[in-house]
């Protein structure tokens, strides 16, 4: 219930800071929410994920300069809370950082052409995507506050920005290093060690392909993700080794379904369905789990 008022508390502070970013260009609010049906071990329950942020941008360069820089702050949490905490293989998040980064992007060169209204291409532009170091401190838990740590790392990172044709073969990729200090560990109580701190290193890679750009309408609204997560920590007891817990992975498939132009009934941008295997530390327990569910005012 903690985090359950925690969230409406964010839920409002951001309603109140959207306000402020409509007059600060710099300030960006992210509200990402997708209630929806969660199943695990057979059973199913009512889920919702979250993902709420606000970046603020401390300095740029400008919007099209060629590889552009620029450094900013987040604060975010996200998660998913499910009805039956039992069934639930995703961890609650709040962090904050520092990120800088540069734009791999160079705008084409035009010029007039010989007759009015022509224009040609003297120089082709790309975009080959984002590189990023960010600075991270933040607090995780499972949803039942059994197993929750605090953080603190640096992240490394390549993001795609466009996805369209061949550039979505290509995957976003995050390798991070953080320090964990158990705030309270259930895991470590019951295999009898005490809780200390470790090193934990994180691989991400994500795929987003716009399966629609092939199909025909009604169906070119249709996109794909893949997420791939591994963990793995070091410095921990061996009794924690022994029980196959000092590593982690997490692979998850989701197709959805955008409704792009006009959300549906004003606020449901997308549905979807997301299959998923393993666990997200600080959870404990692997599981496979089906989540259907809509997304919800995204921004």
């Amino acid at each position: 219930m903690t985090f359950i008022r925690t969230l409406c508390l964010s839920l409002l502070l951001l309603t109140s800071v959207h306000g402020v970013a409509r007059a600060d260009d710099s300030l960006t609010v992210k509200t990402d929410l997708r209630p929806g049906a969660l199943s695990a071990h057979g059973d199913w329950t009512a889920a919702l994920d979250f993902d709420l942020g606000v970046t603020k941008e401390l300095w740029s360069q400008p919007e099209r300069t060629s590889f552009r820089r620029y450094l900013n702050w987040r604060l975010g949490t996200r998660g998913t809370v499910a009805a039956d905490p039992d069934l639930n293989t995703h961890a609650l998040t709040a962090d904050g950082g520092l990120t800088t980064a540069i734009n791999l992007y160079r705008p084409a060169r035009v010029e007039l052409g010989s007759k009015p209204g022509e224009y040609r291409t003297v120089e082709e532009g790309f975009n080959y995507g984002r590189t990023s170091l960010s600075l991270l401190g933040g607090y995780e838990a499972d949803q039942r506050f059994d197993n929750r740590n605090i953080t603190a790392g640096v992240e490394l990172g390549y993001a795609l920005t466009e996805n369209q044709g061949l550039k979505s073969l290509v995957p976003s990729l995050f390798v991070g290093y953080d320090l964990v200090f158990a705030d309270r560990s259930e895991l470590n109580r019951t295999l009898g060690v005490d809780n200390d701190t470790t090193g934990r290193l994180r691989v991400f890679g994500s795929w987003k392909v716009a399966v629609g750009q092939w199909l025909p309408a009604p169906l070119d609204a249709l996109d794909a993700h893949l997420d791939l997560r591994y963990y793995l920590s070091n410095s921990v007891a061996k009794e924690v080794r022994r029980a196959d817990k000092d590593d982690a992975v997490y692979v998850a498939g989701a197709l959805s379904y955008s409704f792009r132009d006009s959300p549906l009934f004003g606020f449901v941008n997308a549905v979807f369905v997301r299959v998923a295997d393993g666990r997200i530390p600080p959870v404990t327990d692997d599981a496979t789990t089906v989540t259907i569910g809509l997304a919800l005012w995204e921004r």
